[in-house]
């Protein structure tokens, strides 16, 4: 075994090289599907989030409307001229 500098014994042998080789790709699959779960996570609350919030505008917008559309129809109506128009 041949040390690499970094302080990793680095093997000739093909054998146990591709060993090493798929155990830490292996390794790295893992970590690669758990870095995608967290994603995917925030991606779905994000979405939620966006969605009660454009939710709430909507009804907001929809409970303003409905309330100045409520005090128009409610307005007095005008009051008649004190002189007749005939």
């Amino acid at each position: 075994m041949i040390s690499d500098g970094n302080g990793k014994p680095e093997s000739r042998d093909p054998e146990q090289m591709m060993k090493m080789l798929e155990i830490e790709l292996a390794q790295k699959r893992s970590e690669w599907t758990q870095a995608s779960g967290r994603y995917r996570k925030m991606r779905t609350a994000a979405f939620f989030f966006l969605a009660l919030v454009i939710m709430g505008a909507l009804f907001a917008f929809v409970f303003l409307f409905s309330r100045l559309s409520g005090e128009h129809s409610a307005a007095p109506a005008p009051a008649e001229s004190a002189t007749p128009s005939h």
